[in-house]
């Protein structure tokens, strides 16, 4: 659960982070950091989250939707 709870809070970080850029920065800068992030997010659910939750299904937050798992 604490491996889950940590990759949850990086997604949150980077939502911050996309909040912050939307604030601060170019429509242009926007763009192009939410695609970065973007494939950084994709890459934490893909290979952190979504194994952790299809071993381990009781971990999913309660009413979380996970492709592949709660589908």
């Amino acid at each position: 659960m604490e491996v889950s709870n940590r990759m949850l809070r990086i997604n949150g970080a980077l939502d911050e982070a996309v909040c912050f850029v939307q604030d601060h920065c170019s429509a242009e800068e926007l763009e192009l950091f939410k695609l970065a992030v973007g494939e950084v997010m994709y890459m934490v659910f893909e290979k952190t989250i979504i194994p952790i939750y299809k071993e381990h299904p009781d971990l999913i937050p309660e009413g979380q939707r996970v492709s592949g798992v709660t589908d």
